[in-house]
């Protein structure tokens, strides 16, 4: 099983931090967005390579590995969106599609994890979001609503906070069995030249056809995403 971080995006809500770095080589704590996920790779002990893809400042993200591998065994593979600036997670996701066959822990690249979410996450049997069902909502978030058999029957950005049940965090893992229907729609997109969109939207397709997708709340736990400025003090706070 791999991990697949996505790491092209620019962050510019972080600027003028981002002018001369990617987000994820933003520090917290004097340590980066991205040396916090390699350590926590590496501690997990769940996966044969960590799979980056890359696009703005790509270069700073090669040299970061380049040096973290000389003191480290875990592989660390880089891929590369060359169209990152016109495009969204979706299409970022699929130009890894190569390496997703075996099945993956896919994490956007700011977020900041207590290690044991990603333990729990990798450990889970089944094709799962790692979500919040205990934080305030808000419009933003990426809300879900739950069927009685604990399956996700919702999940978008739309559903009011009234009939959210938590929010998505940006963290997930899928099977290997579900990868193929995955890919497939995240090509679909593409074809169909929507190529401004979240992987969600991939996953909200495969819902509405009977997916069986399950939660796993990490609630409990602390996260952040950081976004802005804003949650980048909030970060400093909890992980500082």
């Amino acid at each position: 099983m791999r991990l697949v971080i996505l790491l092209a995006g620019v962050g510019s809500r972080l600027r003028p931090l981002t002018d001369d770095r990617p987000k994820a080589l933003v520090e917290v704590g004097g340590k980066s967005i991205l040396a916090r996920f390699l350590e926590q790779a590496v501690e997990t002990k769940a996966f044969q390579e960590v799979v980056l893809i890359t696009g703005y400042r790509k270069e700073q993200i090669e040299a970061f590995v380049d040096e973290w591998k000389q003191t480290n065994d875990l592989p660390v593979r880089i891929v590369n969106n060359e169209r990152y600036d016109e495009t969204n997670n979706g299409y970022t996701l699929l130009c890894a599609q190569e390496w997703l066959r075996d099945g993956f822990v896919l994490t956007d690249g700011d977020l900041l994890l207590d290690s044991a979410i990603l333990s729990r996450v990798a450990a889970s049997t089944d094709s799962v979001l790692a979500v919040d069902m205990q934080m305030k909502l808000d419009e933003e978030a990426m809300k879900f609503v739950l069927n009685e058999a604990g399956n996700v029957v919702e999940l978008s950005k739309e559903i009011t906070v009234e009939r959210g049940q938590g929010e998505s965090i940006g963290l997930c893992k899928m099977n290997a069995s579900d990868v193929p229907a995955i890919i497939n729609h995240l090509a679909l997109l593409v074809e169909n030249g929507e190529l401004n969109e979240y992987y969600e939207r991939a996953f909200q397709e495969l819902i509405r056809e009977g997916w069986a997708l399950k939660v796993v709340d990490v609630g409990d736990l602390r996260w952040v995403e950081v976004d802005d400025h804003n949650d980048l003090e909030r970060a400093q706070k909890i992980f500082g």
